[in-house]
């Protein structure tokens, strides 16, 4: 069981990088930014996240790179969904067989591990960060979200300043107070953009966990970095997007348990 859950917890981002080598990223704000300028950074940041529609089908493949005082390993992840729920993910190894199954949905999540022929699950999906003891802000949906560039409902859609960052990027706080008609779920922070709209970092206002967004290509990072607190960090390296011509069947996002697999509920 041990076993089962730390390949689900390796799986999303926190159960992180060792501390040693890890810094969120350092948020210089200087002065506040030009109003003409942060107001069209913001709308062309906002413009490129509403046109990702968050129901699309979705495929992509990423890399996985955590480290921890015990171990230091990679994964593979596969996955994929219609929209963010429910999601279902294949963690694979070097040879790219599969090591674990998960489906993720706001009802039930289920982990699976094959090889064991053993599955966890939980009846509540959006809280299983927390049922694997990661008290974070954000849900295994969220991080789909990251990956997919759909980041209408974890920032807030409306600022409330802007600062001048580092010469190059602005800064942009908000009032922490969650709108219920969009419900973001990261609004006590402040979320960096470069002059092209593109997300560079989330910080969160006590700083217990940063987002770092790299690498871009077609408007979209390849390289997503989560860091919790001083101690915890997971690097998402994303090889590939697709977007399917078709959705998904329902069998396709099915995560199918042999007939003598131990299933037992997520403590």
């Amino acid at each position: 069981m041990k076993k089962l859950l730390r390949l689900a917890s390796v799986v999303f981002c926190l159960l992180f990088l060792s501390a040693c080598a890890q810094h969120a990223p350092q948020i210089r704000i200087d002065q506040q930014a030009s109003q003409i300028e942060a107001e069209q950074v913001w709308a062309t940041y906002h413009a490129a996240a509403e046109s990702r529609n968050p129901s699309d089908p979705f495929s992509l493949s990423t890399s996985f790179r955590f480290k921890t005082p015990d171990s230091s390993s990679r994964a593979s992840l596969r996955i994929w969904g219609n929209g963010n729920d429910p999601v279902r993910i294949d963690i694979l190894g070097p040879f790219g067989s599969v090591v674990a199954g998960l489906r993720v949905s706001s009802s039930r999540s289920i982990i699976y591990e094959p090889d064991n022929k053993r599955a966890v699950y939980s009846n509540s999906g959006q809280e299983l960060f927390v049922r694997l003891g990661l008290s974070v802000p954000i849900s295994v949906q969220d991080i789909v979200a990251l990956l997919r560039g759909n980041y209408t409902k974890l920032f807030p859609a409306v600022y409330d300043t802007a600062y001048v960052e580092s010469d190059t990027n602005i800064a942009y706080t908000f009032s922490g107070q969650s709108n219920r008609s969009s419900s973001p779920k990261l609004t006590n922070g402040v979320l960096v953009l470069n002059k092209q709209g593109h997300p560079i970092v989330w910080e969160q206002k006590d700083k217990s966990m940063s987002i770092s967004f790299e690498n871009y290509d077609n408007g979209l990072p390849d390289k997503i970095r989560v860091i919790a607190g001083t101690e915890r960090s997971a690097l998402f390296l994303i090889k590939e997007r697709t977007k399917p011509a078709t959705r998904f069947t329902q069998k396709a996002l099915e995560l199918t348990l042999p007939p003598d697999t131990k299933v037992t509920p997520m403590q």
